[in-house]
C-alpha cells in the first residue's frame, strides 16, 4: 500500500548480477504498474465509501462512524504483522509475498463491490491489513537487481507508482460512479488487481535466496531497542504519530464534509468528490520531492515545522469553512505541505541513525504512521458522533502539538545532525 514509504534497501556489491531472469527494467516497470493499480484501487475506498454507505442503507446520522470504523479495520491485523513481512519474505521468497498482496486486493475488493451490508463490507476492510507489507519487499528485490550506479534512478520511478495512482485514482474514479455506481468501480478495482497478480506471477521469477536465521520476535525486539538508544530518534517517532494522527483524525470524513457542503446537482457529487481528492493528491505528488530538495537547502530541521504549521492550517480552515470553495481549496492547499513531514522525518532519520542500526530503525519508521492510520479514524469516528466538525478541529490541535514538539526537539536534533556530520567529513 501507499503509506509504506521506508523500505530497507541493500546496495548491490558491485560486480553483483541480478538474479537470474530478473532483469531490473522489467521488474521497475511491473512494480511501477502495480502501484498505480493498488494506490488508486485503496484511494477509491477512502473517497467513495460514504456514498457507498448510502448505498448500503446505512443511516445517514451513522455514517461518520462506519467511515472512521472501516477507515481503521485494515490495521486491527496489519499493525502486528508489521513487523513480520520481510523476515517471510526471506524465509519463502519475495515473489510470494508480492503476488500474495495483488491477489488478496482482489478477493477484498470483489468481497466489497458484492457487499449486501455494511457488516459484509467490514470483513473486506478487514482483509485490508493482509495487503501491507508488499511495498518494501518490492522496493529491496528491485535494488537486488538494479546496477549500483541506477540503484536511486530505479527506487525513485518505482516509488512514484503510489502517489501517481493516489493522484489519478479519485478523479477517474468519480466518473465511474457518476454514470455507473461505487459497486461498479470496486469490481473494476476487483478485476484489476487479479490481473496485476497474475501478471507479476508470470512476470517474475522466483528469487534463490538463502533462509534467515533472524525469528521474527528477535527483529521486533532489535528495532525497538534501537529506536530506544538512538539519541533524537524516539522524538522523531512522537513527532511523526502526532503529525499523522492530527490528519488522520479528519481525513477520513473529507468526502462527507464535501457532501454536505455541495449544493449542486447530486449526480455530479461524486465527479466533485474525485475531482477535490485528486487536486490535492496531485499536489502531493509533486511536491513531496521538492520538499526534500528544499530540506537538503534550507536544513530539515526547518522544513518540518513549516510542513506541520500549514497542514495545521489548512485542517483548521476545514473545520471553519462556511462554504464550499475555501473548503476544496484547504484540501488541495493540505496537499502541497503534506508530503513534506513524512519525507523530511524520514531524512532525518536516516541521517541521524548509526549505520550499524540504521536498517532496522528505517524498517520499524512504518509504526508511528500506520498507528496513527488505525488511531485516528477511530478517534474521528467517536469525535463525529457529537459533530462531524469535531475531528477537524482536535486534527489541527494535534498537529499544532506536533508543532510545538517539533520546535521544542528540532535544534537539538540539528546539532547532534551536524555533530554526525562534522565527525564522518
Amino acid at each position: 500500500m501507499t503509506a509504506e514509504v521506508t523500505p530497507t534497501i541493500k546496495e548491490p556489491l558491485a560486480g553483483q548480477l541480478a538474479p537470474r531472469g530478473n532483469d531490473w527494467r522489467t521488474l521497475l516497470f511491473f512494480f511501477v504498474l502495480a502501484g498505480v493499480v493498488e494506490s488508486q484501487a485503496f484511494g477509491h475506498l477512502g473517497a467513495f465509501t460514504p456514498l457507498f454507505l448510502q448505498e448500503l442503507q446505512v443511516p445517514q446520522r451513522e455514517i461518520p462512524t462506519w467511515t472512521g470504523i472501516l477507515s481503521a479495520l485494515g490495521f486491527v491485523i496489519g499493525l502486528p504483522l508489521l513487523p513480520f513481512w520481510g523476515v517471510w519474505a526471506d524465509r519463502f521468497g519475495r515473489k510470494l509475498i508480492i503476488v500474495r498482496s495483488a491477489y488478496v486486493e482482489g478477493v477484498l475488493f470483489s468481497l466489497a463491490a458484492l457487499s449486501p451490508n455494511v457488516w459484509v463490507l467490514a470483513v473486506a476492510r478487514f482483509m485490508v491489513g493482509f495487503v501491507l507489507g508488499n511495498t518494501g519487499v518490492m522496493l529491496a528485490m528491485l535494488a537486488d537487481a538494479t546496477p549500483r550506479k541506477r540503484l536511486g534512478l530505479a527506487v525513485g520511478i518505482a516509488s512514484a507508482g503510489f502517489p501517481l495512482g493516489a493522484s489519478i485514482g479519485p478523479y477517474f474514479g468519480g466518473l465511474v460512479v457518476q454514470h455507473y455506481d461505487v459497486r461498479t468501480l470496486l469490481a473494476v478495482d476487483a478485476g484489476l488487481s487479479a490481473l496485476i497478480g497474475l501478471i507479476l506471477t508470470l512476470a517474475i521469477r522466483r528469487e534463490r535466496r538463502g533462509r534467515s536465521g533472524d525469528s521474527a520476535g528477535r527483529l521486533l525486539r532489535a528495532a525497538i531497542r534501537d529506536v530506544a538508544t538512538s539519541p533524537g530518534i524516539a522524538r522523531l517517532f512522537v513527532i511523526l504519530f502526532a503529525g499523522m494522527y492530527g490528519l488522520m483524525l479528519a481525513t477520513p470524513f473529507v468526502p462527507i464534509r464535501l457532501q454536505q457542503l455541495y449544493t449542486g446537482d447530486p449526480r455530479l457529487l461524486p465527479t466533485l468528490i474525485g475531482t477535490t481528492l485528486t487536486g490535492a493528491g496531485v499536489a502531493m505528488a509533486i511536491t513531496t520531492p521538492l520538499w526534500g530538495r528544499l530540506g537538503d537547502v534550507l536544513g530539515r530541521t526547518r522544513v518540518l515545522p513549516i510542513c506541520l504549521a500549514a497542514v495545521a492550517i489548512g485542517i483548521f480552515v476545514q473545520w471553519a469553512a462556511p462554504l464550499l470553495l475555501p473548503f476544496q481549496v484547504a484540501v488541495i492547499a493540505i496537499g502541497l505541505f503534506q508530503g513534506g513531514i513524512g519525507t523530511t522525518v524520514i531524512a532525518l532519520l536516516a541521517l541521524l541513525a548509526p549505520i550499524e542500526r540504521r536498517a532496522s530503525i528505517l524498517n520499524f519508521a512504518l509504526l508511528p504512521s500506520q498507528l496513527s492510520w488505525f488511531l485516528g479514524p477511530l478517534s474521528g469516528a467517536l469525535l463525529a458522533r457529537v459533530t462531524l466538525q469535531l475531528p477537524f478541529l482536535m486534527g489541527t490541535l494535534a498537529l499544532c502539538i506536533a508543532l510545538v514538539l517539533a520546535l521544542l526537539t528540532l535544534p537539538r536534533i540539528g546539532r547532534i545532525e551536524r555533530d554526525r556530520q562534522v565527525r564522518t567529513t
